[in-house]
């Protein structure tokens, strides 16, 4: 079997990758920030670990190092997983050796899929429906906003850009009234350079996967968000495996053909009251909650490692398990440590209960229920993550406390 890295080892994602492509056989190393806690690299699948800089404090840096590292380790191929190690690999895709594949699609893809507001007007192009999206620039361009009902989303073109060596993080923040919008607005403009001005999506958060190959899109998979870890929107602790609608294959398949991804990409959308699907936003890279196809039948790392090594296409499609639901412990753990804090004085949106999620998510297992981290066949790295995160809130605690 092959030698393969995985990056990112402080992700989910990056901890389904090494569980799957380890299960498959293959010799696996896990990377990380220097520094930082990656349950990936706690695996039993994991043969070898390293820590590089981060690539947002020197993206040349961090290229340098992982090349390195293949290089000394004869490496097959590498799989980044967040946006912190695709942009700078896929940028400096041509300086590995030929016989080290990069688990990428496209630069122009990629580059695509990254600028949220390009993504929208893509969309908007073939018919999709999106929110209302501004592109501001200058504050001269705030007085051209029409009125929004709050709360406004302001959130960064780019979920991370580099100027030069360095990275600008991307955020997103709620806006309640026209004055909160223009400072959040001018705060953005000077640390970024422009910003997305959004209206708000109220709805169900739902997904498609696939794999693009050939000018088609394989392994159509779809699921809905069940709990997310910020109540107001965020990545989600709990979601399940729905069957296929129609309308939302189509959709998404005709969005991933025309930016030109090859591999496995995923598209989140918001399902209205009204049953419309509102486009979120688009991944060509491997997403927080790939556990869940994974555990409802489809392992897209397996997959896709095939296809990056060999050449093998993937299956058209699996009947893969519907109802299945997979949950990320520490994910539900912040979700609740949010409810505790209370509903935010200015959210004007229901709120979740603290006390009866509390008593949803004490039930530990059901038919049906898979999790992120944890594992009977592999209990370390989530029986160590939910450590580190209790262990993160008593030195926050301390801290708070000494000031």
């Amino acid at each position: 079997m092959a030698k393969l890295l995985v990056l990112d080892g402080h992700s989910a994602a990056a901890l389904a990758f090494t569980r799957s492509l380890g299960r498959a056989g293959h010799w696996l190393a896990v990377g990380a920030n220097r520094g930082i806690f990656a349950p990936a690299a706690l695996s039993r699948y994991c043969r070898c670990s390293f820590e590089y800089p981060a690539s947002t404090d020197s993206m040349s840096a961090f290229v340098d190092a992982v090349r390195d590292f293949a290089r000394q380790q004869n490496i097959d191929a590498i799989f980044p997983i967040t946006d912190w190690t695709t942009l700078p690999l896929s940028a400096h895709r041509d300086s590995f050796p030929g016989y080290c594949r990069l688990a990428l699609p496209p630069h122009e893809a990629l580059d695509l899929a990254g600028d949220k507001y390009r993504t929208v007007e893509l969309a908007r192009s073939l018919g999709l429906p999106t929110p209302r999206t501004w592109l501001i620039k200058s504050a001269h361009d705030i007085n051209s906003l029409p009125e929004l009902r709050s709360p406004i989303v302001v959130k960064d073109r780019y979920s991370v850009r580099w100027l030069g060596d360095r990275a600008v993080f991307g955020s997103v923040s709620y806006a309640y009234s026209r004055a909160d919008l223009e400072n959040r607005v001018q705060q953005r403009l000077q640390e970024a350079g422009d910003v997305l001005v959004q209206e708000f999506v109220t709805g169900v958060g739902v997904g498609f996967s696939g794999f693009a190959c050939n000018g088609e899109v394989r392994l159509p998979f779809a699921w809905r968000r069940l709990r997310e870890v910020d109540p107001r929107g965020s990545g989600s602790s709990l979601r399940e495996s729905l069957q296929l609608d129609t309308d939302l294959v189509e959709l998404s398949r005709k969005l991933i053909l025309k930016t030109g991804f090859q591999g496995i990409a995923m598209v989140e959308y918001k399902r209205t009251a009204s049953g419309q699907p509102v486009l979120m936003e688009i991944n060509g890279r491997p997403w927080g909650s790939i556990q869940l196809p994974i555990a409802s039948g489809i392992d897209y790392p397996r997959f896709l490692a095939d296809w990056i090594l060999n050449g093998t296409l993937p299956p058209s499609q699996i009947d893969y398990r519907h109802g299945i639901q997979c949950r990320r412990l520490v994910g539900d753990l912040t979700h609740l440590e949010n409810l505790r804090r209370g509903k935010p004085r200015e959210w004007p949106l229901p709120y979740p209960n603290f006390w009866t999620s509390a008593l949803r998510m004490a039930v530990p297992w059901y038919p049906g229920l898979r999790y992120d981290d944890l594992s009977l066949t592999d209990p370390q790295p989530g029986l160590a993550g939910v450590w580190q995160w209790f262990r993160t809130r008593l030195r926050e605690k301390k801290a708070g406390q000494a000031r």
